[in-house]
């Protein structure tokens, strides 16, 4: 009769509770890697841009040379074939020549000057494009800080409840 009480029936034995232990709470964590892919993926993005960006600043750098260069040799033959023609050198045949080719390379000289200003909404484009990116690369940086530390402070929260 060692598991009966007075009455005759078995005792009841009080059940202890045990503290289960709790799975952790991963989800702000699976958050954090989820936005750090993002973020690596928006540094990614940024980094070609920037480099788009410089090709096409770097396009339009040689556009403007040649132009510049197309430029000064059309006004450098027109200045001889008219000094030619004042020191009385040439004919007036070959000064309407030479003031032809003058007028023909300015034509190419203002066909540059419109590839430059392409190149140059391209460059414009482009540098829109980085600063895009950039901007949300920080955005996105800024996010993952405040997610970290929201995180650590949850889990300082629960470190000291535990206590």
């Amino acid at each position: 009769m060692s598991g009966l009480g007075r009455s005759g029936k078995r005792r009841q034995r009080e059940v202890v509770d045990v503290v289960e232990p709790v799975a952790p709470d991963r989800s702000l964590d699976k958050l954090l890697h989820v936005r750090k892919q993002r973020l690596d993926r928006f540094e990614r993005e940024r980094q070609e841009a920037r480099s788009a960006w410089r090709t096409a600043r770097q396009a339009l750098r040689e556009a403007k040379l040649r132009w510049r260069g197309a430029l000064e040799e059309a006004h450098e033959v027109w200045r001889e074939a008219r000094a030619q023609f004042f020191k009385m050198a040439t004919t007036s045949g070959q000064v309407r020549r030479a003031k032809g080719a003058y007028e023909r390379m300015k034509g190419e000289a203002i066909e540059l000057q419109l590839e430059c200003g392409e190149y140059a909404a391209r460059a414009r484009a482009a540098g829109g494009d980085f600063f895009t990116a950039r901007r949300r690369v920080l955005e996105a940086n800024r996010q993952q800080e405040k997610l970290g530390i929201l995180r650590d402070e949850i889990r300082l929260l629960a470190q000291q409840s535990e206590m």
